[in-house]
């Protein structure tokens, strides 16, 4: 090997050490810009280039395809000013596209470009453009280029540089794909702050709209939150909302579930611990604390926490400090931590069960969710977003659901899991759904298969009506029935007062009102209040029209329970139970009153 190729080699090894410790530096932060690494990287390796003779490059430039495709830019100069980043785009163009080196000994007399616009407006009197190529895909061109009569580049000083592409090659690949990671990245967590912005959680009730109230106060202050509410309600959702509409919505949001490790794991998960620390420690491992560093830390179950780890909690809470597990030191995090749980706090302190201190510090923000029972009406919107969410999922049209499907699904007891049993029902009605109609015998199946019993559809089941249509009227006059009812008036009624409250109008009216009061009671499991609230009508009125209503069916039917029940289409239990709230149980006849 000759004296120029060990020189060569020597200065090509330089360039990876140079380049080798430049990344073991390298930070690839959240401000990472991928033109100042290029430069970094350029500057490195042809510092330490020099041709036979002294010959020096006067000027280089990396040159990339747009790194989202399409026209080339120049991504790092050397020796070059702000403005002095242009090169021959036809040079760079036809390396790229050939995927091989071009030599200009003398640029303006080369008959390949002597012609070509962006030679004869350049200075440039020797030249050469050297693909850059990793996995066999050639990104872009180096490119050098000199202005001195006597520093003219050659064939050996190709060679040198196509050699010294190769070198640098692998580090502009680092440093594209960090980029490419980063930008990714980015889009991402815009995606996920978009999913969980405040008005992709539903609700529209005057209870999920106090929740709402306190999400956007707990998002603009920095206080340690603890949500309430029973599984499935969505505490880990309004988490989610709460980090990524604050301060901290470009950190780590890390989520720990309490109730699904031991003692000494969770110690280790949220703390971390040295390797040695116990059997199987084969490392050093960070804990949730140290990777929510300047986020935010969620710790759902949190009352399933051990009572040694509450201590513990309780003094990172106080101190901001944390210890790992086997570790003497101790380290100050800022964490912004949410707790939540579905179990009542307070009655656990009172039986010595979770520290009372502990507590304190963590109820400084507190926010409970309340169950889908406490908002009856909120389930048609609910149940509108999962339709749209299926349909989205499988890139087809949404499933319509009929009106006495939706009525079932209001009419449930949804005691267990909430929202999330909500959306399971859905999903699976949808799954069970050939028709594109979801219809009340689809939602009875999806119960049965639920909760494990065995279903056979009835035919007297099946709901031949028409789905649930905006515009749709909710009210069918039975047209003989009601005619019978005019005719039996004969002439108009006399003038004097209260007549004409028993007239036909006045009748239906208070027919009307009084089944969508039943109606909304039945829903309600007859619970009065929150009926009202699904309705839209106050406690006293609804009570006041309910009572005028059980009254005439009473008067009509002599007091007997069961015609009155069978009338009203209530059960009978119920009706002796509102008769008796209502003060009308000394007008029941028959029955248990």
């Amino acid at each position: 090997m000759s004296h120029t190729s060990y020189r060569r080699k020597a200065v090509l090894t330089r360039i990876r050490s140079a380049l080798d410790a430049f990344y073991m530096l390298q930070k690839i932060e959240w401000s990472y810009d991928v033109t100042t690494s290029l430069e970094k990287i350029l500057g490195l390796a042809l510092e330490e280039i020099e041709f036979d003779g002294g010959r020096q490059v006067e000027r280089g430039l990396i040159i990339l395809k747009n790194l989202s495709g399409g026209e080339l830019e120049t991504h790092a100069g050397w020796k070059t000013g702000e403005s002095d980043l242009v090169f021959s785009r036809t040079v760079v163009q036809e390396t790229i596209d050939s995927g091989k080196s071009i030599l200009c000994e003398n640029a303006k007399d080369d008959p390949r470009f002597m012609e070509a616009e962006s030679i004869k407006q350049l200075s440039t009197l020797s030249l050469i453009s050297v693909p850059l190529s990793y996995d066999d895909h050639c990104i872009g061109a180096l490119y050098v280029e000199s202005n001195n009569p006597g520093n003219m580049f050659n064939e050996e000083d190709l060679a040198f540089l196509e050699d010294f592409s190769s070198t640098i090659a692998p580090y502009l690949k680092s440093a594209i794909t960090h980029h490419g990671h980063l930008g990714t990245i980015r889009q991402l967590r815009e995606e996920i702050k978009d999913h969980y912005h405040f008005s992709n959680i539903i609700g529209r009730s005057e209870s999920m709209k106090n929740v709402f109230d306190l999400m956007r106060i707990a998002s603009e202050v920095d206080r340690t939150v603890l949500i309430t509410g029973e599984s499935g309600s969505g505490k880990e959702l309004i988490a989610h909302a709460i980090h990524y509409n604050s301060r901290r919505n470009q950190q780590p949001f890390i989520v720990v579930d309490c109730s699904s490790l031991s003692e000494h794991l969770l110690e280790s998960e949220l703390f971390g611990h040295r390797k040695g620390a116990f059997t199987g420690a084969t490392q050093d491992r960070i804990g949730a604390f140290e990777a929510a560093n300047h986020g935010t830390l969620f710790l759902d179950e949190i009352s399933d926490a051990p009572r040694p780890l509450q201590q513990k909690l309780r003094r990172v809470l106080q101190e901001n400090e944390i210890r790992a597990v086997g570790d003497n030191l101790t380290r100050r995090v800022d964490v912004r931590v949410i707790c939540a749980t579905n179990k009542n706090l307070s009655e656990l302190v009172e039986k010595g069960e979770f520290m009372r201190d502990l507590f304190f510090r963590m109820n400084k923000f507190p926010i409970r969710v309340p169950s889908v029972r406490d908002r009856l009406e909120d389930i048609p919107l609910l149940v509108d977003h999962f339709l749209k969410q299926c349909a989205q999922q499988a890139g087809a049209s949404a499933v319509k659901l009929r009106r006495d499907a939706l009525a079932l699904l209001m009419s449930r007891d949804w005691h267990e899991n909430n929202v999330r049993e909500i959306r399971n029902t859905v999903e699976l009605a949808v799954d069970l759904t050939t028709q594109g109609e979801i219809s009340k015998d689809t939602i009875e199946r999806v119960f049965r298969i639920q909760n494990d019993e065995p279903y056979e559809p009835q035919s007297a089941d099946v709901d031949t009506r028409p789905p649930v249509v905006a515009g749709d009227s909710l009210v069918q006059i039975e047209r003989e029935a009601f005619r019978r009812i005019l005719e039996q008036n004969g002439n108009e009624l006399p003038e004097e007062s209260g007549a004409k409250k028993q007239g036909p109008f006045y009748q239906l009216q208070l027919e009307v009102a009084a089944r969508a009061i039943i109606e909304g009671l039945r829903i309600a499991k007859w619970k009065l209040r929150p009926a009202a609230r699904l309705l839209g009508v106050s406690p006293t009125k609804l009570r006041s029209q309910l009572r005028a209503y059980i009254e005439d069916h009473l008067a009509r039917n002599d007091g007997d329970v069961e015609r009155t029940a069978s009338s009203l289409d209530m059960p009978h239990e119920v009706l002796q139970k509102k008769a008796k709230d209502l003060g009308l149980d000394a007008l029941l006849v028959g029955g248990n009153q």
